[in-house]
């Protein structure tokens, strides 16, 4: 694993190295050794970004409707989850543009408890339930997460560590959450030039 994860001492630090990872300047992230899937690929922009603004996405997936290798019909809703300070103003802003999209957002940490606590079914296989998203984490997962991380930033994850998930509610959508995200953060389709957050990492 790269050093950069072991010297990272808070969740802002794990959120750079996150977006660098995605974006391939680093080989490989805590508990998986290779790059991101190909369906992640075309969200690595707007994933990276959000990174780079200090959530720590751990896990996302596009919305999608297709068939299984079984023949079953597979199906995904839009969704992201991760891990952001309570601390950061980001959070609440997240939140807020979410809810006025119409999107489901799950938000447990310091200070907040909103949304489903049991998660979130985001994908099916057939009539059956294979993959959920967001609800209360239990303690096992908040150490569990990212294993060999810094130290420091293992801490704050433990002391302020809010777990995020921002979900579409309609199955096979993928056109409406990456854009709620992106104006979440001041993003704008026709921005060309490095923001400043990417300039200074």
């Amino acid at each position: 694993m790269d050093r950069i994860w072991r010297d990272a001492r808070s969740i802002g630090d794990l959120g750079g190295a996150m977006a660098g990872w995605l974006e391939g300047r680093i080989a490989s992230q805590p508990g998986c050794p290779a790059g991101p899937d190909d369906e992640t690929l075309p969200l690595v922009p707007v994933l990276a970004r959000l990174n780079r603004r200090g959530w720590v996405t751990t896990c996302s997936q596009p919305g999608e409707t297709g068939t299984a290798y079984d023949g079953r019909r597979w199906e995904q809703r839009a969704a992201v989850e991760g891990w952001i300070s309570c601390r950061n103003p980001l959070l609440g802003t997240l939140i807020r543009q979410a809810r006025a999209t119409g999107l489901i957002v799950s938000a447990y940490g310091p200070g907040r408890a909103v949304g489903p606590s049991r998660g979130l079914v985001v994908t099916r296989w057939g009539d059956e339930p294979h993959t959920g998203f967001g609800g209360r984490p239990r303690r096992f997962q908040r150490r569990a997460e990212l294993p060999g991380i810094g130290r420091q930033a293992r801490q704050e994850l433990a002391r302020h560590g809010v777990a995020l998930a921002v979900i579409d509610p309609v199955w096979g959508r993928d056109s409406v959450l990456w854009d709620a995200l992106d104006q979440a953060i001041g993003h704008r389709a026709d921005d060309t030039a490095p923001t400043k957050e990417m300039r200074t990492l």
